[in-house]
């Protein structure tokens, strides 16, 4: 077995792209009311890392929601590109409003469809993953989200 199969740690780079925090605190999503169905801008990544430019790379949002009986998350992800990380071009739909969880109590999850696994090769050399939330109730449905992306692919490994 070569000796890179046995390490994957050393050809792949995970960054924070987007969450729903507030001045680095976590922030409560509120149904009809604050951050909800409100599109929440991801952090600029730069696919270059050490001299070594990211090919693809998976997007991973984790969520905590406490919801009502039949009530849903839903979240929808697009994603930005830009050749200096600060003039942005229009935005691209990688997955539309997409329900993640329904039903009563407190829920934690995962959302990586494979729908959210990216080929950079075309892409300029930074990208951001835009993220919406949407809770389906009113006024007293709340969730939290982070999401991540693992950079991969690697045209050389990264030192």
């Amino acid at each position: 077995m070569h000796p890179s199969q046995q390490d994957i740690a050393s050809q792949i780079v995970t960054v924070d792209a987007c969450s729903s925090e507030t001045a680095g605190a976590p922030a409560l999503i509120v149904a009809a009311g604050a951050g909800d169905a409100t599109k929440v801008t991801g952090q600029s990544i730069n696919r270059l890392v050490n001299g070594a430019m990211a090919n693809s790379a998976q997007i991973s949002t984790a969520f905590l929601a406490a919801l009502t009986a039949a009530k849903t998350l839903s979240l929808a992800h697009e994603i930005q590109e830009s050749a200096d990380g600060s003039s942005w071009d229009a935005a691209e739909v990688l997955q539309a409003a997409t329900v993640v969880e329904t039903g009563a109590g407190n829920k934690r999850g995962t959302h990586a469809p494979a729908a959210l696994a990216l080929d950079l090769t075309k892409r300029k050399q930074y990208f951001r993953v835009n993220v919406t939330p949407d809770l389906s109730n009113t006024a007293t449905d709340t969730a939290t989200f982070h999401t991540q992306a693992v950079l991969a692919g690697f045209d050389v490994l990264p030192q």
